[in-house]
């Protein structure tokens, strides 16, 4: 094959690239290299780069490119200085991922291919031995384009699974055969399309002129469509291009393979034979080792709930968005994705008044396919399994009882309007709940919370939130029991952090992509590893990305290393689900060998990780149509029903789990850089306040209490704060600066609204302040206050006071508060003093919260202090001592000396001592005296 030809360096390959959105990353498209019209000459030598072709250079041509580069020079290095530098970051190097890959400019193109069809997708030895693509070129440019020619490609087949997406990513695809270029139009304007249905043999004996694509093998093959052209102002180049995958599980027969078959049993060749090659030339599929085939099918959407909203139907449901309303509608993603199970496990029952028959499961002697699966779908049904995210299942339960948009998602108490997808959540629910029942399920980390964001929180309730309760809430809300003891990360990989979260939280099995494992011993044939105290299943990222890449969202999962990137927005969505097909059949396909019985060999780097496993995960996110999805469970029974691969149940696999005999390690994957850089963007301030966010919500929840006129409990009330907290630690979806740049924006506004509902919480339960002076009674009359609560649930509070020594105040010990009400206190206080006292009164939770502002009281009561108590005492002394000294004197007979002054009554006072008041009064007065008045006084 010939070298590569140079890249359209005219002014017209320079000018003004074209920004193309894919999924969540804003992309420059690349520009084709520039394709001969000649097909290679099979006399032509190898390039040190393979599966590149290149074109003879005239020397006219060359000559005027000279001249236009001379003349447009300056125009030419201006526009793409300014090109350069207004496009946008693509890369997620650095501090996102961890790349070391620098961006990387994407030149601009000028036609985009659109693939309709390829038949046959996946060729056995029944199907017709011409493969045919049709589709239609549209001109993207901004200039016409002339002499359009195109021409199909294959490459020598993919080698490894990593082949999958480097062999379509590469910028210089390698082509071992490739047709002959046929017209296709003579000028093509901007705006304008152009359809092509062209054909070529499977067989090279089969093509007219001997032309075909010589394919012999089974294998997985990399298809390219090339369309040349030549656009205005510019040479001839590849305009446009695209690239997809052909699995070859057998060959149909063939008259030129047949001539070569050689009976193994009675003939000797000393040529490679064909493995499989039958005496018509047939080439049958490779049973001997078929793939354990387990396919997951994950339901999933990124976090909707509103943030810092309470739960237990105390405050209305709120949504950021419609988004899952529209998802969840007729034709909406998950719609397409739960709908397109009626190929595996039937169609539901029309909706009846009397539910009691519709949500029954099917009976286990039944053998007849419920109405709507595909004949023979039982093997599928049997290797597929529902991998749900229980924070979609409770989004959607509470969607279906009524709901709001928040206007302004960052702010729990801002406006709303109201929800319109209330009733087609209850329909998608009500499906789900019944195709549930009819296969496997598991469930996935609560919203895709990152193990090592988990690991660096080190909240063990968190964690278990997050890893261990799923499983409960997947089968309360569908009525299920669910496979356990399995963690599916989001990420697709682990690191010794994560490693260790996951065994805290007592799961013993997990599954990891295979470029993030090294075994250290021999390979094992299931793909299964022990590491450490995990049992682990692998299985390979490049057929997870391919899976990405279809759909009406393709994207490109965080853990693809660069040179996996495969330009999405080159490829139309056909070409991608040829891609995805290609990818999904590999694993049965390309059946490695195995050692020898009792073969002490060091494993060899070539040798699959995952051995003969074909343990499919799809991204959590993806987004396939009806047709990505009949395309991939046709594909999948096609395998299953040829004996090239046997379902194994997930129960099964992870039952076996547990017993895997190679030891693994864990590793960083190649080219994409530490995982905990991959799937956390904590910083160690959000890390701090997620803590103490969660902390707090524990703290609140343990002072609530359960009351008999709200059905909320205290768990339900406080729970969708901390799973705030796991939404806002989702890990990435796909690769690019820009998602990134999302998580931060989207975990910053999750734990802002989380505190601000905490804080809201510990101000709605408060000491009302009498405000002023407050005056006692007495000194020990009790204090009295009123505290309020404004919460939806009881709480119990503690009051602790802060007072000088000449005031005491008694502790109340725990006091309840009513739920949306008031209760008034009396503290016990004792004053010593009459004068005005400071006293600081809080309010916290039994838990140590605290609730609202302190309060500070001048206090006055009607106390003298101590100076009262002690005169008190010596008045009473002296007293006692008077009283005591007269006694003793009249005891022993003898005169008071108190009285010893005084003088000796008179014959009247005597008398007057032993009268009564009216008598001693008539006789006062007849003496002229008044009563009380001595003798001898002045009247006047």
């Amino acid at each position: 094959m010939r070298k590569p030809p140079p890249r359209a360096t005219s002014a017209v390959t320079s000018r003004r690239p074209r920004l193309v959105l894919v999924g969540a990353d804003a992309v420059l498209d690349g520009q084709r290299q520039a394709m001969a019209d000649p097909r290679p000459s099979s006399a032509a030598p190898r390039s040190s780069r393979p599966f590149a072709l290149s074109r003879a250079t005239r020397s006219g041509a060359a000559a005027a490119l000279a001249v236009v580069l001379a003349v447009l020079g300056l125009t030419v290095l201006s526009g793409a200085a300014g090109s350069a530098s207004a496009a946008p970051e693509t890369s997620t190097s650095g501090s996102d991922t961890g790349s070391d890959t620098p961006d990387q400019e994407s030149p601009s193109r000028f036609a985009r291919i659109v693939i309709d069809s390829m038949t046959p997708s996946i060729v056995t030895t029944t199907s017709r031995p011409v493969v045919t693509v049709s589709g239609r070129v549209d001109n993207v440019g901004d200039r016409s384009i002339t002499d359009l020619t195109i021409r199909l490609e294959r490459g020598d087949p993919v080698a490894s699974a990593a082949g999958l997406r480097t062999d379509l990513a590469d910028d210089d695809p390698a082509v071992a055969v490739a047709g002959p270029f046929e017209n296709l139009s003579d000028s093509l304007a901007p705006g304008e399309s152009v359809g092509f249905r062209m054909s070529m043999a499977l067989s090279s004996s089969n093509g007219p002129d001997g032309q075909g694509l010589a394919i012999s093998r089974t294998g997985v093959y990399p298809m390219q469509v090339n369309v040349n052209g030549t656009p205005e102002y510019g040479d001839t180049a590849q305009v446009a291009g695209s690239r997809m995958l052909l699995p070859v599980l057998s060959l149909p027969p063939d008259d030129t393979r047949a001539a070569g078959y050689v009976d193994p049993s009675t003939e000797y060749s000393d040529t490679d034979p064909v493995t499989g090659l039958g005496p018509d030339g047939s080439v049958s599929a490779n049973l001997s080792s078929p793939a354990r085939m387990t396919m997951l099918w994950p339901l999933a959407a990124p976090p909707q709930l509103a943030p810092g909203v309470l739960g237990g139907n105390t405050e209305p449901v709120r949504l950021i968005n419609e988004n899952l309303a529209r998802s969840v509608a007729d034709g909406g993603r998950l719609d397409e994705l739960l709908t397109s199970l009626q190929k595996v496990v039937g169609e539901p029952p029309p909706a009846k008044s009397d539910s009691a028959t519709s949500d029954a499961p099917p009976s286990e002697t039944s053998e007849s396919p419920e109405p709507g699966a595909l004949p023979g779908s039982e093997k599928l049904a049997d290797s597929m399994c529902l991998a749900i995210d229980p924070d979609l299942l409770v989004t959607v339960r509470a969607m279906s009882l009524g709901y709001e948009v928040s206007d302004n998602p960052a702010d729990p108490r801002s406006s709303t309007r109201p929800g319109s997808g209330a009733e087609a959540a209850g329909r998608w629910l009500d499906t789900l709940r019944w195709t549930a029942q009819r296969m496997c399920v598991v469930a996935l980390p609560y919203a895709q919370a990152d193990l090592n964001s988990l690991s660096r929180i080190g909240n063990a309730g968190l964690t278990e939130a997050a890893l261990r309760s799923p499983a409960d809430i997947v089968d309360t809300v569908l009525g299920v029991r669910s496979v356990r003891g399995l963690s599916i990360p989001a990420l697709g990989a682990i690191d010794s952090d994560g490693a260790a979260t996951l065994t805290a939280a007592q799961l013993a099995a997990t599954a990891v992509s295979s470029n993030s494992v090294a075994p250290t011993g021999r390979r094992d044939d299931t793909g299964r590893y022990r590491i450490g105290e995990l049992a682990a299943q692998t299985y390979d990222a490049p057929v997870t990305a391919s899976f990405a890449a279809i759909g009406t969202a393709p994207s490109t999962p965080a853990l693809t290393p660069p040179d996996q990137r495969v330009d999405l927005s080159d490829e139309s969505e056909g070409s991608r689900r040829q891609s995805a097909i290609g990818a999904l059949a590999y694993p049965a396909i390309a059946a490695p060998e195995s050692d020898p019985a009792g073969s002490d060999a060091r494993p060899s780097p070539r040798d699959p990780v995952v051995g003969r496993s074909a343990f499919l995960v799809p991204p959590t996110y993806w987004s396939p149509t009806g047709a990505d999805a009949e395309a991939l469970f046709t594909t999948a029974r096609l395998l299953l029903e040829s004996g090239a691969a046997t379902p194994t149940p997930l129960a099964t696999l992870v039952s076996e789990l547990g017993s895997a005999p190679e030891q693994a390690r864990l590793i960083d994957p190649p080219g994409v850089g530490p995982i905990s850089r991959i799937g956390s963007v904590l910083t160690t301030d959000a890390t701090a306040s997620i803590r103490r966010n969660v902390e707090d919500s524990w703290q609140f929840e343990g002072a609530l209490v359960r009351s008999a006129d709200v059905a909320a409990t205290p768990e339900r009330y406080m729970s969708p704060l901390r799973e705030d907290q796991l939404r806002a630690i989702r890990s990435p979806d796909a690769w690019g600066s820009a998602v990134y740049t999302h998580l931060r924006r989207t975990q910053t506004e999750r734990i802002d609204a989380v505190s601000s509902t905490l804080h809201r919480m510990a101000q709605s339960v408060t000491i009302l302040d009498p405000g002023g002076r407050y005056t006692l009674a007495s000194e020990r009359s009790p204090l009295l206050l009123v505290v309020k609560n404004d919460l939806a649930l009881p709480v119990r509070a503690r009051i602790t006071t802060s007072e000088p020594a000449d005031i005491e105040i008694g502790d109340l010990g725990v006091i309840e508060i009513p739920a949306r009400g008031t209760r008034q206190i009396q503290l016990p206080t004792q004053g010593e003093t009459s004068e005005a006292i400071s006293v600081e009164i809080r309010l916290s939770t039994v838990t140590g919260v605290p609730l609202g502002e302190s309060i500070s009281l001048s206090v006055h009561t009607n106390a003298y202090g101590k100076p009262l108590f002690y005169i008190t005492i010596l008045a009473a002394a002296a007293l006692v001592l008077l009283t005591a000294r007269r006694l003793w004197h009249r005891f022993r007979g003898q005169p008071d000396p108190a009285d010893a002054d005084r003088p000796e009554p008179d014959e009247l006072e005597r008398m007057l001592a032993g009268s009564g008041y009216q008598e001693r009064r008539r006789t006062l007065q007849s003496e002229g005296r008044m009563p009380g008045e001595e003798p001898g006084d002045d009247p006047s």
